[in-house]
């Protein structure tokens, strides 16, 4: 390879052709200018030897996403657009680690990577957000295009304004008023499209061409990718274990498709035994990845069978950041389970009600309905005996209850209507808690 006085550069995996900057990548529509691919890693000129140095600060000010700049792909530091994303916790979560001991007899640990506690808009899309703003700015993009079920279109929307780059998001007729509001606060604008997420992306699609814009390039954007594989690192600073199962709520697939990142670019250095298994788990309204898994396994994985999967049109769900109906990500993303001994799986909606109080009242945080889905994934992983005496787990709390309104509501359980004093009663504690732990049980 030819010597480079910058910092990164693009790599085709398609062809290996090399892109100098994001400049070119952008001026060739986030494809390969050779075979016109559109999944491209990002390769850092300095190896990876100098990032022990900032797994091993422990300094809690210094944390989060920026704190790994020299394996971001920014030049400068003056075009960084953040609000703290990725100064969350990860939490232990004894009360799962007990549950799963008393009623399925194996001892592990579990772990929640609570980005719930995002600043900016509470979601674990603040790590995109802050990456492609700081990106756009560095490369003087002014205007952006997106579809989005939610929390992608509120992230992009906060993080360019503050880069004062204007958004122009597509979103759903599903998608939640709560989410449409807030895009539109930020100075933003938003379509609400009369279809599902899939004719939400062929309009920006239309929009992005016919105004000459820059159009969000989706799950495979090396700009996603590269932030979320940041999740990895603050796994290396602040647990003592690495995690050997990953749980996440499965939309498009970009979670674990930076995490193997991740791992490949730290693999020489010996940090971790191996890369987690990925456990993803889909709404059952809306799992056309579940779906194609089962029937691939069903037949033993046959030849091509990580290209066949079903689409999914006008999903009914409540969990609209979920309702990827057509999975254009399954190849990448199923084989990278596969690889990894994992599983995609689904959960039903109508428990997450039950999951989120549990989940508030055992540890204070109130987790959103994506968010339930993955710890419903927990479950449903003990229940299969996906889980092995002795392993790690990691949870990706992926989202807050604020993202999520109208399922808030939902949550109302223990009020009771009264006229007068004398129909105020006490609680008893432990029987409430045994009521929330048996309607998981059911």
């Amino acid at each position: 390879m030819r010597e480079r006085e910058q910092k990164f550069y693009l790599k085709c995996t398609s062809c290996g052709e090399e892109i100098d900057t994001f400049d070119k990548w952008f001026q060739h529509g986030q494809r390969c200018p050779e075979c016109g691919d559109n999944k491209a890693d990002v390769i850092y000129t300095d190896k990876m030897a100098r990032i022990d140095d900032l797994l091993h600060d422990k300094d809690p000010y210094f944390s989060g996403l920026w704190r790994y700049f020299d394996y971001l792909p920014l030049n400068s530091k003056e075009n960084i657009v953040s609000c703290g994303e990725g100064i969350v916790p990860i939490d232990r979560w004894r009360f799962l680690e007990k549950f799963a001991e008393e009623n399925h007899g194996i001892k592990l640990k579990v772990f929640a990577h609570r980005h719930d506690d995002n600043f900016a808009t509470g979601t674990f899309k603040d790590l995109a957000g802050s990456m492609i703003a700081s990106v756009l700015k560095e490369n003087g993009i002014k205007t952006y295009v997106t579809a989005s079920t939610g929390n992608v279109g509120v992230a992009y929307a906060r993080y360019l304004a503050a880069a004062d780059i204007t958004l122009y998001a597509f979103i759903p007729s599903n998608a939640s008023h709560a989410q449409e509001a807030e895009i539109g606060c930020f100075g933003q604008k938003v379509f609400r499209v009369n279809g599902d997420y899939q004719a939400a992306k062929e309009m920006a699609l239309e929009f992005s061409r016919k105004n000459n814009m820059l159009l969000a390039a989706g799950n495979f954007d090396p700009m996603r990718i590269e932030s979320k594989k940041t999740m990895v690192y603050e796994w290396l600073r602040l647990m003592l274990d690495f995690p050997t199962v990953y749980i996440q709520a499965l939309s498009g697939g970009t979670g674990p498709l930076g995490i193997a990142k991740a791992c490949r670019e730290l693999e020489s250095m010996k940090l971790f035994k191996k890369m987690p298994r990925f456990i993803l788990t889909q709404t059952d309204k809306c799992s056309p990845m579940a779906d194609a898994w089962a029937e691939a396994k069903k037949k033993g994985f046959p030849k091509g069978w990580e290209k066949s999967y079903p689409i999914y049109h006008d999903p009914e769900t409540i969990i609209p950041t979920l309702a990827t109906g057509y999975p254009k990500t399954y190849p990448s993303v199923s084989k990278l389970v596969l690889e990894s001994g994992g599983e995609i799986n689904d959960f039903p909606e109508e428990d997450t009600i039950p999951i989120t109080r549990l989940v508030a009242y055992e540890s204070a945080v109130r987790i959103g309905p994506a968010a339930a889905i993955a710890v419903g994934g927990f479950f449903r992983s003990l229940s299969d005996g996906l889980l092995k005496e002795g392993d790690i787990v990691i949870i990706n709390v992926g989202e807050g209850i604020r993202r999520a309104p109208g399922f808030m509501a939902k949550l109302i359980y223990s009020t009771t209507h009264v006229d007068s004093i004398g129909q105020c009663t006490l609680m008893d504690r432990e029987k409430y808690r045994k009521k929330l732990w048996d309607d998981i049980l059911k």
